[in-house]
């Protein structure tokens, strides 16, 4: 089986009813897979007790890669549990080590566990209001309220796991030209000489994703959605500095859809981190996995990340942030069934059309005679 990602373009509107797709169908995987699944490496031995964070940082250096799959080792924790506390600090650590959104998700929800069942006392009544995360909730708005109509290459590079060692076969790579117009995107197959051919999205047969411009942060930051937010530190994106935001979208207030071929359409809760420039507040990353799917549900781990960073847009001469890289990851991890793609955005330019609107031409002068 192989999937496919579609994350449906929406109007950067506060209350825009965003439904976001993640389809695993039944179509061949790409010529570069021919349908075999390969027979993995054995799995290493994997601590019996509560992993210390040394413990975990060793597990991503040396096996994650090699014969171990970061979902597979999240799914491992989740038995047996952690003995050190995911604190902001913790999780900076984990991710330089190549921890994944799926993965952090996992160590949060045993945090909380951690603190309830040491008692910790709650405060009872609204939390009091995050200055810094009003002030970034305004400037999403701006943003999406200022996006122009553009045009973008955009690169899809497609891998595959199907022996559970976490490391990835390439697959293909196929380029489209991407043309955001009046709030939604198109997408038009790039052909080169000596090169193979690419196909419309909905027809390559394997992952792809749209929809990366508007729609993530328009759901996130809808009040609709009630996205509970959560401070997690600090860290810098190249050498800007950011404020992180931990967040988690209840199942009940989701607009995020899970389909797989042969079963039912569900809603789902996701739980990620922002990173917020601390002097513009501008959303510069998004890391989001599904929490808790149905078990026996052909979809075990989904997630994804997306990077924006200031632009200038050809054509207006003026910087807009946009999105240059994103990463989507999708497994059945039952079956051993791997995917992931990495997408690049370059060559941004205004979008012009041909079409020109003229007023009506004058009423033809009476014939003379």
């Amino acid at each position: 089986m192989t999937p496919m990602i579609n994350r449906k373009p929406c109007r950067p509107l506060v209350r825009t009813l965003l439904l976001a797709t993640l389809v695993l169908s039944q179509l061949l995987p790409l010529g570069a897979v021919g349908g075999a699944v390969a027979q993995g490496s054995q799995m290493p031995s994997l601590p019996d007790q509560p992993v210390t964070l040394p413990e975990l940082i060793t597990l991503l250096r040396r096996s994650v890669g090699r014969n171990l799959t970061e979902a597979d080792l999240a799914a491992h924790l989740s038995r047996i549990g952690i003995a050190f506390d995911p604190n902001p600090e913790a999780i900076k650590r984990l991710r330089a080590n190549g921890a994944h959104q799926h993965l952090l998700n996992t160590l949060r929800r045993h945090g909380e566990q951690l603190v309830n069942a040491g008692g910790k006392v709650v405060p009872i009544g609204p939390p009091p209001v995050d200055r810094f995360l009003e002030e970034t909730r305004t400037a999403v708005r701006d943003y999406l309220d200022e996006l122009p109509d553009f045009i973008c290459q955009q690169v899809v590079e497609r891998y595959y796991d199907f022996e559970s060692r976490g490391a990835w076969d390439k697959a293909d790579v196929l380029t489209y030209e991407l043309t955001y117009n009046r709030r939604r995107e198109s997408y038009k197959p790039i052909n080169a000489v000596g090169r193979p051919v690419t196909r419309a999205l909905e027809q390559t047969g394997g992952a792809y994703s749209t929809g990366d411009f508007a729609s993530g942060l328009a759901s996130l930051f809808d009040p609709e959605t009630r996205t509970r937010f959560k401070p997690a530190g600090k860290d810098r994106l190249g050498n800007r500095a950011t404020a992180l935001y931990d967040f988690t979208v209840d199942q009940e207030f989701s607009k995020l859809s899970v389909t797989a071929e042969g079963a039912r359409t569900i809603i789902v809760g996701y739980s990620g981190t922002i990173w917020v420039d601390e002097e513009t507040h501008q959303v510069l990353r998004i890391d989001q996995a599904v929490d808790q799917l149905p078990a026996g549900y052909p979809v075990t781990n989904s997630e994804s990340s997306v990077d924006y960073d200031t632009i200038k847009l050809r054509g207006l001469e003026v910087d807009f942030l946009l999105p240059i890289r994103a990463e989507f990851i999708i497994a059945d991890r039952r079956q051993r069934r791997y995917f992931r793609n990495l997408l690049y955005f370059k060559f941004y330019r205004k979008f012009e059309t041909d079409i020109r609107i003229v007023d009506d031409p004058p009423d033809s002068p009476p014939n003379r005679r």
